[in-house]
């Protein structure tokens, strides 16, 4: 009888210690769960920031290329008008 008391207590040791292993691998499952979900909230924050901040890049770059144009257009009716008034200049002179 007392051999079965030993191997019952053993049973039920070897059981205890299987529901405590079991408790702390799901607890620290549920902590690492908690970190990584943080983390990615994290980087999907700095992303998002990064995105904005190219998109305004873009917009930013967008109003440059319209004003570079326009610039083109500008120089092109200057130098049009320096041209005219260079032959007549010419003109005059020969005058």
């Amino acid at each position: 009888m007392m051999e079965n008391v030993g191997a019952v207590l053993g049973i039920i040791g070897t059981i205890v210690g299987c529901f405590i292993g079991l408790a702390g691998f799901l607890s620290g499952r549920d902590k690492k769960i908690a970190g990584d979900a943080e983390w990615r909230g994290t980087v999907n924050a700095k992303l998002d920031n990064i995105n904005t901040g190219v998109l305004g890049v873009c917009s930013e770059v967008k109003a440059i290329q319209a004003t570079l144009a326009e610039h083109g257009e500008r120089l092109c009716t200057v130098e049009a008008a320096a041209k005219q008034a260079h032959h007549r200049l010419d003109q005059f002179s020969r005058e």
